[in-house]
């Protein structure tokens, strides 16, 4: 998957992929159970529109996103069922978000009252849905407190400005802690039962992210929502299909002799002569800082050491030994060249960080390039 007029670095997006990963999460959960992927920061960096177009043919029940600016990009990808925008709503948020049909998390009663006003100004009752506070400690409604916030819930529907969606909440450790998360889950229900006591449809009823929808089938819920195993991230150990794979074009080669300083600050000087090769990617492209002297690149299917400091255009790696390379040819800093591969999982153990980070860290400089099969999309 070469990209010939590609001249600095991009990332190639195998859309069949990630399509083989929504498979697997539908083969996870129960049937009837809905799915509603979450294609927020920029499809978890794959890029929105290239996940979008690719995951619209499997039928999901809707797209979720963080913000309303990421809801607006998926009505411009051509969706026209659900977006749900997941950062709690503020009143400021309303017009837009009616303007362009987007559903609003709400979690807090202020917000609530607000949506049923605007609901009622309208003339058309906003579809909402109910974030519930079960131990993330972040945002949503208590839920040891549902008795008294429903009567909230119940005011405004009775008022006809809004509808209730769905209601959720989200797990903290799904990933390592099954206790945690199943005490998660009986609180949800627990709080869902207080509003069904009081003749309120809770609507469908969600909390499973990729980790609770690999290892827990018994909290799938009416919906689950998958995120960053659906790109191709590691979760609890259980690794999906490569989705994004980065490249970078080699700019220069030189051989040097034993002494030769490297990058800002001098913090490398080869031991002996030695083989260099400098790569059009940087910091400012999303490659981090953090793995200067720590990192590596292929090339032609051979490790290439990074050596010294990481700049924010580009990167020299250690070809010693690899005589074939020459300006122009094809570094893989994420993704397999030939039997070696660098993982989401190995940049992240060498950031010190999480393969989340290091997904959706590639900037706007970094072009995505969408491909099913051999063909690009």
């Amino acid at each position: 998957m070469l990209i010939e007029p590609m001249r600095r670095a991009w990332m190639e997006v195998d859309c069949r992929a990630l399509r083989a990963n929504y498979a697997a999460v539908t083969q996870r959960i129960p049937a009837g159970c809905r799915v509603l992927p979450m294609v927020k920061a920029n499809g978890y960096g794959i890029g929105a529109s290239l996940a979008i177009k690719s995951l619209r043919t499997q039928e999901p029940w809707g797209f979720g996103v963080a913000t309303a600016e990421e809801g607006v990009e998926v009505r411009a990808a051509g969706w026209e069922g659900p977006v749900v925008v997941f950062t709690p709503t503020i009143p400021s948020d309303l017009a837009d978000l009616r303007a362009y049909g987007l559903e609003p998390v709400v979690t807090g009663s202020e917000a609530l009252r607000a949506c049923a006003d605007r609901g009622r100004e309208r003339g058309a009752a906003i579809p909402v849905h109910l974030e519930v506070d079960t131990g993330m400690g972040r945002f949503g409604f208590p839920w040891s407190e549902a008795g008294r916030w429903s009567e909230d819930v119940s005011t405004a529907i009775q008022a006809g400005g809004l509808t209730v969606r769905s209601t959720f909440t989200h797990f903290h450790s799904a990933e390592t802690d099954s206790e945690a998360t199943f005490g998660q889950w009986s609180r949800l229900q627990s709080t869902v039962s207080e509003l069904r006591r009081r003749g309120i449809g809770p609507g469908l009823v969600h909390a499973a992210n990729s980790a609770a929808i690999l290892e827990y089938s018994a909290v799938a819920g009416d919906m689950v929502r998958p995120g960053v195993w659906l790109y191709g991230a590691e979760v609890g150990k259980r690794r999906p299909e490569v989705v994004a794979r980065v490249r970078a074009r080699v700019l220069d080669v030189r051989d040097v002799d034993a002494g030769t300083t490297v990058s800002y600050g001098a913090t490398y000087r080869t031991p002996g002569p030695a083989r260099l090769a400098t790569l059009a990617i940087g910091y400012a492209d999303g490659l981090s800082r953090a793995l200067s002297g720590r990192g590596r690149a292929l090339i032609h299917g051979q490790s290439a050491p990074i050596r010294g400091v990481v700049t924010m255009d580009s990167t020299v790696v250690d070809v010693t030994g690899n005589a074939e390379v020459k300006p122009g040819d094809v570094a893989t800093l994420v993704g397999r060249d030939g039997d070696e591969e660098i993982s989401l999982e190995e940049l992240a153990e060498a950031c010190g960080t999480i393969s989340y980070e290091i997904l959706t860290g590639w900037s706007y400089r970094v072009p995505r390039i969408g491909f099913d099969g051999d063909a690009c999309v």
